[in-house]
């Protein structure tokens, strides 16, 4: 009786293996049939020379165009909110930083 079901188990692990693979083999033959087909070259126009090509404009908006840069507020701080004593503060800071 143990060799019988032994027996059965390795024939019904062996019957599951076969039908993993039948399952897979399909799965690449779809997978390869997909990607003939999208590889099938396609014809495409010639381009006529005479007569060359000219994107049209598909907004109504006016173009951009670009402005001149500001450099008014060189700081995060606006500097006309800054105090006369900050103002001074900052520049005797910046004379008399030592150089490493």
């Amino acid at each position: 009786m143990f060799n019988y079901s032994v027996a059965t188990k390795i024939y019904l692990m062996e019957l599951q293996k076969k039908q993993i693979e039948r399952v897979q083999k399909i799965i690449e033959d779809e997978e390869i049939r997909m990607l003939r087909k999208e590889m099938i070259p396609r014809a495409q126009l010639m381009p006529y020379f005479d007569r060359p090509f000219f994107p049209q404009r598909q907004s109504n908006r006016p173009l951009t165009v670009p402005r001149e840069p500001s450099f008014r507020n060189v700081n995060s701080r606006c500097w006309s909110c800054i105090s006369d004593i900050e103002l001074y503060h900052f520049e005797q800071v910046q004379a008399w930083k030592p150089i490493k």
